[in-house]
């Protein structure tokens, strides 16, 4: 059986990803396949992609979804077409390391038993400006090693050490789910489940809570065409529930916790200070004056409604006109700031592929694993730099 499915949804009216998946399927050895799944009659470069799939079999095309599909749906038809023992979902413009397959064989054999995979990522916004100095961190360490199921709790749903959304990296966008976890996820959906425009939040959660082993890799496999979140108009699910993605991205990460909580039977029990401080990061992240008013008279208006409003005294987020400069620059403990357009590169695909010459190949990876003298000497390096 195939090792790993690669699913990448394709929204209306966007390029088929025919960059992304010549580049994972260039190695003919690769054990993976790559399933597209277009949607809408205006999906540009299909046609390329087709004429591809007729000469390679790792690569399928699923038939055409209607343009008003629902993002979570778009997304569970085309995990449902997976052929591989583990599952992950990326977009067209997102990049993905070609080896990840060895990767994930690599993981099952130091965390043995996993059933969710994650690893570093990228985030790469190809419309930041470039009058402002940015870096990108870049990890040094490349081990893989489990990590704690109630540590990744109270971050996934408690915003523990969160910026405006969870720091967890687990679930099936950028991160990867085995067979058995997919059927479980979606044997134990509810009547509230798969309800949001933020799908890869809403899998975040149900495999947080249904996953018993988690394998994490530091050496980054993929780096994410960042988005900034819109709030649109949204129809609410649970009406006694005040924050939804219409407010703003923290606010729609709420909603699917209490959904998902909901569903179990479980009360949304995470209207704390962290929260707060998401919320408040949320709103900072947004430049434009204008709709950054908006948004932080809609998170006001929700925090007021939640336990009497006693935490709406507290929320002052600041307003900044511009992304603050980051010059950080070289060997920071155990990681490496670079450059963010290090290599003229603008896009997340033409970031890492230059930054993929600094990183562990998959052979060093597998040797230097069974060194115990390497492995304490990174813990050591790791906690010294509070990483």
């Amino acid at each position: 059986m195939t090792k790993i499915s690669i699913c990448i949804p394709v929204e209306a009216g966007s390029a088929a990803p025919v960059r992304l998946a010549k580049t994972l399927l260039g190695d003919p050895n690769a054990d993976l396949e790559v399933i597209v799944a277009p949607c809408g009659d205006d999906c540009r470069d299909i046609d390329e992609l087709r004429a591809m799939a007729e000469a390679e079999p790792r690569l399928m095309i699923l038939p055409t979804a209607p343009a008003d599909i629902s993002p979570c749906h778009h997304w569970l038809g085309t995990v449902a077409a997976m052929r591989g023992d583990w599952v992950t979902v990326v977009r067209p413009d997102d990049a993905v390391e070609p080896e990840i397959a060895a990767f994930v064989e690599h993981a099952e054999k130091t965390v043995p038993g996993m059933d969710a995979f994650a690893w570093n990522t990228f985030q790469i916004d190809a419309g930041a400006r470039r009058d402002i100095p940015a870096s990108v961190a870049i990890p040094m360490q490349h081990h893989t090693r489990e990590l704690d199921k109630d540590d990744l709790l109270n971050k996934g749903f408690k915003w523990v050490e969160s910026s405006n959304v969870p720091n967890m990296a687990f679930g099936i966008y950028h991160a990867a789910i085995s067979r058995s976890l997919l059927e479980t996820v979606l044997a134990n959906s509810g009547e509230l489940s798969w309800q949001t425009p933020l799908p890869q939040y809403e899998w975040a959660a149900r495999v947080l809570i249904y996953a018993q082993k988690f394998g994490f890799s530091s050496r980054p496999l993929s780096a994410i065409d960042a988005r900034r979140h819109v709030p649109g108009p949204t129809t609410a699910v649970m009406p006694d529930f005040p924050f939804h993605a219409g407010i703003g991205l923290t606010a729609g990460i709420a909603e699917v916790h209490a959904r998902v909580l909901r569903d179990l039977g479980i009360d949304w029990e995470s209207f704390n200070d962290a929260f707060l401080r998401a919320c408040m990061i949320d709103c900072l992240l947004e430049n434009r004056e204008e709709e950054f008013e908006a948004m932080a008279q809609r998170y006001y208006a929700a925090i007021q409604r939640m336990d009497g409003g006693r935490l709406a005294g507290a929320f002052r987020p600041p307003y900044m006109a511009e992304p603050e400069a980051d010059l950080r620059r070289g060997r920071r403990g155990m990681l490496v700031f670079a450059n963010r357009f290090i290599g003229g590169a603008v896009t997340a695909a033409e970031f890492f592929s230059v930054i993929r010459h600094m990183l562990a190949q998959i052979d060093v990876v597998q040797l230097t694993a069974s060194s115990e003298l390497l492995e304490e000497l990174e813990d050591k390096q790791l906690r010294r730099a509070h990483v």
